[in-house]
């Protein structure tokens, strides 16, 4: 496969750098995902005292606002910085950062320019381009949701079909139809995911299956019933969305992008509305829970679960 630039109709990204004590705790972080709907690129270096936070834009404008919006947030943030970033430069910096790997069982992730032969020649490749939408498989949340996705997607599971909510580059819809599910749909709430999920989608060969809607969980309706939902999205809006994504769940119900603390209050909320948690498991940090439907009778078997 041949190298392929990272939205070519894009000349440039502009960066708000934000700087800040080295030790810096991840809620905060977390904070920053949430204010500007955008995954941070964390920085550091050894024995240093500042530790660096970069948020991507596709626009000046946009970059512009979200810096001003970051000096006046005050402490911990101790300066803001703008800059251009060429789309060539982008791209040369997320190669260093993004390493093929297999998930799963069935899958293998590979960085789109990693040209070298797949160790286990039975394996589904999922071909990428890291953007700026969540979702690379690189962290534990999103690690979580494709081992679930190979475990329950035919023919070794019985889920045909699924909704991947907050979609971000589509990986975890790409990886659903790579292993077999006829029908995917996956959502988000920005543009920009949409672009960047329908360009996975053709890379890996399976766009015609895949449908990619704008989309918002806590106000539009579902967009049907599925086999599997699954939803990687941050705790607070898991719960507040719980009855619209347990309503569109036929069989099974992933979810993750739960802080630890967490946990609990995320599984009791669907537990109330009839759910039966089936999987939990964590990194120290993160939880994902898998949910199924009570009364099925045949649920799928899980490895290390009764």
């Amino acid at each position: 496969m041949t190298d392929v630039p990272v939205h070519t109709t894009v000349p440039a990204w502009y960066v708000v750098s934000l700087v800040m004590p080295a030790d810096i705790d991840e809620e905060f972080i977390d904070q920053i995902r949430d204010e500007f709907s955008v995954e941070p690129v964390q920085l550091e270096r050894p024995a240093a005292v500042h530790g660096w936070l970069e948020l991507y834009f596709e626009t000046e404008a946009h970059a512009q606002s979200v810096a001003q919006r970051c000096e006046q947030w005050g402490a911990p943030i101790l300066a803001v910085a703008v800059r251009r970033c060429d789309s060539r430069d982008w791209h040369s910096f997320w190669k260093t950062h993004f390493h093929a790997r297999p998930i799963g069982d069935r899958l293998y992730l590979k960085p789109v320019w990693h040209t070298e032969t797949t160790p286990e020649s039975d394996r589904l490749v999922l071909q990428y381009v890291p953007g700026l939408s969540f979702g690379t498989g690189e962290h534990f949340t999103t690690q979580f949701c494709l081992e679930m996705i190979d475990q329950l997607a035919v023919p070794v599971g019985s889920c045909a079909s699924v909704w991947d909510v907050g979609c971000g580059s589509g990986m975890l819809g790409i990886a659903a139809a790579l292993l077999g599910m006829t029908q995917v749909v996956g959502t988000d709430n920005d543009p920009i995911c949409q672009v960047q999920s329908i360009e996975n989608a053709e890379l890996n060969g399976v766009g015609s299956v895949c449908a990619w809607q704008i989309h918002d969980v806590i106000t539009d309706p579902p967009p049907g019933q599925f086999d599997l939902v699954c939803a990687n999205l941050f705790a607070p809006l898991l719960i507040q969305a719980a009855p619209v994504l347990w309503a569109a769940t036929q069989t099974y119900l992933v979810l993750s992008g739960i802080r630890e603390s967490e946990g609990d209050a995320v599984a009791n909320t669907f537990m109330d509305l009839g759910a039966r948690e089936r999987i939990r498991d964590g990194d120290g940090d993160w939880v994902g829970l898998l949910f199924e439907k009570k009364g099925l009778t045949e649920p799928c078997s899980l490895p290390g679960v009764s």
